[in-house]
């Protein structure tokens, strides 16, 4: 059996593999575990999209099983007193809206066990406030809001969330408006949909904020956010300024939908 780390590079390398259909003939690969919850889940994504591609690779410890299984049947987990990570499947209708008990007790149980590690307070509720907007997206702009899920994760040097989705992805998201129909590729939208007043709705609806409200709420230089839809990943890299500091978008095999993933790390002393 092969053994890898859950970092993004694995991730990226696996899909490439499973969508030439060369996956399976490597043999069983062991995902170890990398200290992140964003490439789990993206992982875990690209695993409903290749089921038989990606039976032979499992994982180590509980997370991503975890994870695999509460997308599979709806079931949340990780809002108990002593949990450090959880996911939560979002259902058809918004538990925003409908004030779903169940994601306020999860959402509020994830924001205090990072609290309880000693992170900021103030950061703290700007991430999850963050999360609830990126929450929501899924249900404006998805398509298949049924189709996502919220994830977190905190140990005492990094606090982590993920919100993703399987529904159409950015690029044909925002083809719905004609400024941008032009759009060749998932990277050119990715670089469109950061920038302010950019949505499927017409820049006179005054919609299209909800990434700016994410990267604002995120202004600290030890706040990385990676954003991947269709065949590309955009990452933006710690600077007090994330939206004109420093961006990375790579090319990559194609995945459903959109994945924010986005973890701020304390300062090691």
């Amino acid at each position: 059996m092969q053994t890898a780390q859950a970092h993004f590079s694995v991730v990226d390398d696996l899909l490439r593999e499973a969508t030439s259909g060369h996956l399976h003939s490597h043999g069983s690969f062991l995902i170890e575990r990398s200290g992140r919850i964003g490439p789990l889940v993206e992982l875990l994504a690209a695993a409903q999209q290749f089921p038989a591609e990606y039976a032979s690779v499992s994982f180590a410890g509980s997370f991503a099983p975890n994870v695999r299984d509460a997308w599979a049947t709806g079931q949340p987990f990780g809002g108990g007193f002593s949990d450090q990570a959880g996911a939560f499947p979002l259902p058809l209708e918004n538990p925003v809206e409908t004030r779903d008990p169940i994601w306020e007790q999860w959402l509020l149980h994830a924001e205090n066990a990072a609290k309880n590690r000693g992170f900021p307070s103030g950061l703290v509720g700007s991430l999850v406030g963050a999360l609830g907007e990126m929450q929501d997206n899924v249900y404006e702009h998805s398509g298949a809001a049924q189709t996502g899920l919220v994830a977190y994760a905190v140990t005492d040097r990094t606090f982590e969330f993920v919100v993703a989705d399987r529904g159409m992805g950015v690029l044909e998201t925002l083809r719905q408006n004609p400024d941008y129909v032009h759009l060749p590729d998932a990277g050119a939208a990715l670089t469109e949909a950061i920038r302010p007043g950019v949505s499927r709705f017409p820049a006179s609806s005054g919609r299209g904020q909800g990434f700016i409200q994410l990267c604002r709420s995120m202004v600290t230089d030890r706040v990385e956010l990676r954003f991947r839809s269709g065949d590309h990943a955009l990452t933006l890299c710690p600077t007090n300024d994330p939206l004109n500091g420093h961006q990375r978008l790579s090319h990559t095999s194609a995945l459903a939908g959109l994945t924010i993933s986005a973890i701020w790390r304390a300062v090691t002393p």
